[in-house]
């Protein structure tokens, strides 16, 4: 079963900010994911769309602080807090409020034949 410490996994810089690539070592290629280590007042551009690659996008903070702007929509989030974007023309961005701020970003192009994702919860309920 592979597994990633983000604690220890590696860390990328980058003119986007500093990055921890997820997919190879989980083994993945249904979607993407990554996950961005950050603190306050460092340079990164997290400001994007994602019109041309057609990708929706959720965003989990797992540590530390960060403030969302989705839109026109600005919120701050922090550990277990999920933030999704479904909408693929929307301008998007995050910024670090803490020091040692981590954020897991996943994201896929939807699948005309995907599975109604979640859906076994709540069957599983009833």
């Amino acid at each position: 079963m592979p597994t990633v410490d983000l604690s220890t996994h590696p860390v990328t810089p980058s003119p986007y900010g500093r990055w921890q690539a997820l997919n190879s070592p989980l083994g993945l290629t249904a979607f993407g994911i990554n996950a961005m280590v950050c603190d306050p007042g460092e340079t990164i551009d997290t400001e994007h769309d994602e019109t041309d690659s057609g990708q929706q996008e959720a965003y989990i903070v797992v540590a530390g602080r960060a403030e969302f702007t989705v839109g026109s929509e600005v919120s701050e989030a922090g550990p277990g807090t999920v933030i999704a974007v479904a909408d693929t023309s929307v301008t998007r961005s995050f910024r670090p409020l803490e020091p040692g701020t981590r954020v897991v970003c996943v994201g896929a192009v939807p699948a005309a034949d995907a599975p109604e994702f979640g859906t076994w919860i709540e069957e599983a309920a009833s």
